[in-house]
């Protein structure tokens, strides 16, 4: 099973939003369209940190990923 790790911007040194998803107005995150270096390495996935496939509900990437065995 795949969960989420924090990722963080290499330009900006925020932590990245994952790939399309919003953030919440109130964090201040490196998300796509605001920041040069999001599409950039080091890659983001499409979880939040924490978050996990089976959470998510589809087939993720291994970017922005760890394997964790519960």
């Amino acid at each position: 099973m795949k969960r989420g790790i924090r990722v963080t911007c290499a330009v900006c040194h925020r932590s990245k939003c994952p790939r399309g998803r919003s953030a919440p107005a109130m964090l201040y995150l490196c998300e796509s369209g605001d920041c040069k270096g999001w599409p950039e390495a080091p890659k983001v996935g499409d979880l939040w940190p924490g978050e996990t496939e089976e959470d998510f509900g589809y087939p993720v990437t291994n970017d922005g990923t760890e394997e964790v065995t519960e």
